[in-house]
């Protein structure tokens, strides 16, 4: 069971690396400086790690567009605020949280539409 969970808690080391990671620490990039980039990095990551949890419990015969979606909210939320207490040079941000939710949502209409049932569903 562990491991058809690997890729998901690959994905979510580097989501906390990102979420936790100094401010310091961010690299000087001038991409990084275009208006509201950070939300599309956090629509993307978290659009990711779904898209990673449906295979899991689609294996476990558990709905898998109620429970990957339910468990990366809740991580999204999670994560979020923690990042107040973490980091002392990040906070939480509710817009941060949205652009998860996004992610997340998009992740499900694109599982469901494009790859659920279809050949490269395995890729997953």
């Amino acid at each position: 069971m562990f491991k058809n969970f690997l890729k998901p808690f690959i994905w979510l080391g580097v989501i906390c690396y990102g979420l936790f990671i100094p401010a310091s620490g961010i690299p000087k990039n001038p991409l990084l400086k275009i208006p509201y980039v950070d939300k599309l990095a956090h629509f993307g990551l978290f659009f990711i790690f779904c898209l990673l949890l449906f295979v899991p419990f689609k294996k476990l015969k558990l709905n898998p567009l109620v429970f990957a979606p339910l468990i990366s909210l809740i991580l999204a939320a999670v994560l979020e605020g923690m990042q107040q207490y973490i980091s002392s040079s990040r906070s939480s941000n509710f817009f941060d949280f949205l652009a998860n939710a996004a992610g997340i949502a998009a992740a499900m209409l694109f599982f469901h539409f494009l790859i659920s049932g279809k050949k490269w569903e395995k890729y997953l």
